[in-house]
């Protein structure tokens, strides 16, 4: 098996796996003889750069741990989406009971001086 050190990376290899490039541009690699080798060569390479930054590419108890508050957040977020639209909705249901109550309001002082228009509906016109 192929070790980091083992692997011939050259300045242009690592600008290009990094930033990308044109592969036409590239350095010519050592010939391969399978897609096999060469995955493995790339995945050696990924493991030496994230080596470089100090990421680790095993999952540790603080990822689960991260990814089990975050799972969580999304569903608080979901319940308390949800118990906001059941509070709107009892405010809607609240509004449109008074909203027919003045209507009944308005239709009975209508019936009690039909001909009469109160200033403010004339100025709205």
């Amino acid at each position: 098996m192929t070790s980091v050190s083992d692997i011939p990376v050259t300045a242009a290899h690592l600008s290009c796996f990094v930033h990308g490039c044109d592969k036409s541009k590239m350095p010519a690699e050592p010939d391969c003889s399978a897609k096999l080798d060469t995955a493995g060569r790339n995945r050696e390479l990924q493991a030496y750069l994230m080596s470089l930054d100090d990421i680790e590419s095993n999952e540790d108890e603080q990822d689960r741990l991260f990814t089990e508050f975050t799972i969580n957040t999304v569903y608080a977020s979901y319940a308390a989406a949800q118990s906001r639209v059941r509070q709107y909705t009892q405010l809607l249901a609240l509004l449109r009971r008074e909203e027919d109550e003045w209507a009944r309001k308005v239709e009975k002082a209508s019936n009690i001086l039909p001909d009469y228009k109160p200033k403010w509906i004339l100025q709205a016109s």
